[in-house]
């Protein structure tokens, strides 16, 4: 067998071990990186704690059935349509209105089929209730009225029960209540 060439014991290429590690450079221009992408702040609804001397009022939308088993149904209809859209991945800060717009919009198409009330042909809709308003007894009951002024926004509450049926609400807006004042005539005084 041929003699196999061998490894010089100095190689030019062995490293220098004197040398001292390479500094950056102070006065050395930066290569630009990428900057980071911002993040999106996204908009959570806190569960402030509203407190205020004067009245809320709230606007309201209702189905009214005749047992407690078809509101059930429906609630529970209700519900899993909210959770099937909560469940949606949607890179939207606003997801949780619009998806409390789409419950509305599905709620008014349950009224409009389903409600046995006069609001059914409104979508349910009973517009701005509270405590000092008459009431109209063919679509609200007293106990009913004070049940929607304990309710929130965005949750929809089981059926509640009154003389009249069995009704499934939910509360659209809600606001500081700041009673209408009836246009009074003005006294005319003469400009001289």
């Amino acid at each position: 067998m041929p003699d196999q060439p061998k490894e010089p014991e100095k190689t030019i290429y062995q490293r220098d071990k004197t040398a001292k590690e390479r500094q950056p450079v102070a006065d050395a221009p930066k290569v630009p990186t990428k900057p980071k992408p911002k993040v999106k702040k996204v908009f959570v609804p806190k569960k402030a704690t509203f407190t205020t001397d004067k009245p809320m009022e709230h606007r309201v939308r209702n189905i009214r059935l005749a047992s407690m088993e078809s509101a059930k149904m429906i609630w529970e209809i209700l519900l899993d349509f909210q959770t099937d859209l909560a469940k949606e991945e949607v890179d939207d800060p606003d997801k949780p209105f619009h998806d409390w717009e789409k419950v509305e919009k599905f709620f008014i198409r349950l009224a409009k089929k389903y409600s046995n009330c006069k609001s059914k042909k409104l979508g349910g809709d009973l517009g701005w209730v509270d405590k000092a308003m008459p009431i109209p007894e063919q679509i609200l009951t007293q106990e009913l009225k004070n049940e929607i002024m304990e309710l929130e926004k965005f949750i929809i509450p089981e059926p509640i029960q009154s003389k009249l049926g069995f009704h499934i609400i939910i509360i659209c807006e809600s606001q500081v209540h700041t009673p209408r004042k009836k246009t009074e005539e003005k006294e005319t005084r003469p400009l001289f």
